[in-house]
């Protein structure tokens, strides 16, 4: 059960999700007229402060991850050369960056910033949004990056086997991309030259207001002009990736089922011993067997699989996701309105899910009919209507308004002075 609060009209520029969906959705690359989802103020703001943990160097496993290559190499402590708030403006970051690298190319990749960004992330979610309604939502999350390139080929794209879909908006400059289908063109080894031309290579440019579109059989190169600014939507395709995260999933489970022992287990092997007997390695796999077993015929697995689905389809499949904002005090008096989409789906018999842009909680099931009732479809309310509407103690219909706020299910319109 989904319920949507809006139905987002088409603005100009916007694209045609359902037209492109038909025309070239998992067939054919294509370029078309785009409006980008950000502005290149914000871009700016938000790589700075994505950059600013990694000036003392490289870090590993945490979001958003940062990496500066300039010339042939990929600077481990770039240090200095990443933007920081001394740089008021883009252009005044890529100046000093020009300078600090005599005039060689350079590529700033910055993967998954968005979730510093509330308001960006929600902007590149509705952007979206037409295109997951056309072709069916994401049951893996999609990866963001921000690209700040400068006469720079990237061949990364080449020598990795291709598993995602690219959306990429050009926001500034120029952007040259060179593809070939993964069964039928060129080896990569036979992609060197960016301006060269080969048979099975298709080479497609964007400049600003441009997006670029490319299935997830398609091998790519790269290549930034002078001061590009693009951001790429990377969307798994490929058929293997939802089995290997449903791998991880069960490993994780009868991993908590064994009291996530940390333990690996090491077996006697020689005379005298015996793989089948008590503490050998027969048994040992057996037991893990039937633990695997237990773990996809319960409840436990169809359930988490419930959850997450609930909350990838309400983050639009953009995770990780933002977190929490503060909290503000409420009264009775106080003015709200539902501001996000609430993804609601049964848990049991006698409760739901709610999903709030990522987030996920569980409800009463009739608690629930009776709160997104009340909160209507967008219209201002009062929080005493909210209590009256569900019959419930003002103390834990502020705790759930609470809980909306903060995961900004809703949006608070006055705040009454005490």
């Amino acid at each position: 059960m989904t319920t949507l609060i809006h139905q987002a009209r088409q603005a100009p520029g916007d694209v045609d999700w359902a037209l492109f969906a038909q025309r070239y959705w998992d067939d054919q690359p294509t370029r078309l007229r785009a409006r980008p989802p950000v502005g290149l103020d914000q871009v700016h703001a938000l790589t700075v402060q994505s950059c600013a943990p990694f000036r003392a160097g490289t870090r590993f496993w945490v979001m958003p991850d940062v990496r500066l290559l300039v010339g042939d190499g990929w600077l481990r402590a770039p240090g200095t050369r990443l933007p920081d708030t001394t740089d008021l403006t883009l252009d005044d970051y890529l100046d000093r960056l020009d300078a600090d690298t005599s005039g060689r190319g350079y590529l700033l990749t910055v993967r998954q910033p968005l979730l510093l960004d509330f308001a960006m992330w929600s902007a590149v979610r509705e952007a979206i949004r037409g295109l997951w309604r056309a072709v069916g939502w994401p049951n893996l999350p999609v990866l963001a990056e921000v690209l700040i390139g400068d006469r720079f080929t990237q061949h990364v794209g080449a020598a990795e086997a291709p598993t995602h879909a690219a959306l990429t908006w050009v926001l500034r400059g120029r952007m040259d991309v060179r593809l070939w289908d993964e069964r039928h063109g060129p080896p990569p080894s036979a992609i060197a030259d960016p301006d060269h031309d080969l048979d099975g290579v298709r080479t497609m440019s964007a400049d600003a207001g441009e997006l670029l579109y490319w299935p997830g059989d398609q091998r790519h190169v790269d290549t930034y002009r002078e001061r590009c600014v693009a951001l790429r939507l990377r969307i798994p395709t490929e058929r293997r990736l939802p089995f290997t995260a449903l791998r991880d999933l069960l490993a994780d489970l009868v991993h908590g089922r064994q009291g996530n022992d940390e333990t690996v287990p090491y077996f006697p092997f020689g005379p005298g011993s015996r793989v089948d007997e008590q503490g050998g390695v027969l048994p040992h796999l057996t037991g893990l067997g039937d633990e695997l077993r237990a773990v996809v015929d319960g409840e436990p697995l169809r359930r988490m699989l419930r959850v997450r689905w609930a909350a990838l389809r309400s983050a639009g499949g953009l995770e990780p996701i933002p977190v929490p904002r503060e909290g503000v005090p409420m009264t009775g008096q106080t003015r709200v309105r539902r501001s996000s989409e609430i993804v609601r789906m049964p848990d049991g018999p006698d409760h739901e899910v709610w999903a709030v842009n990522g987030n996920v909680f569980t409800l009463p099931r009739a608690a629930g009919e009776r709160v997104f009732a009340a909160l209507g479809d967008g219209e201002e309310t009062d929080v005493a209507e909210v209590c009256r509407a569900i019959g419930g103690e003002e103390k834990s219909v502020l705790a759930l308004l609470d809980k909306l706020y903060r995961l900004r299910g809703i949006d608070v319109i006055e705040v009454p002075a005490r």
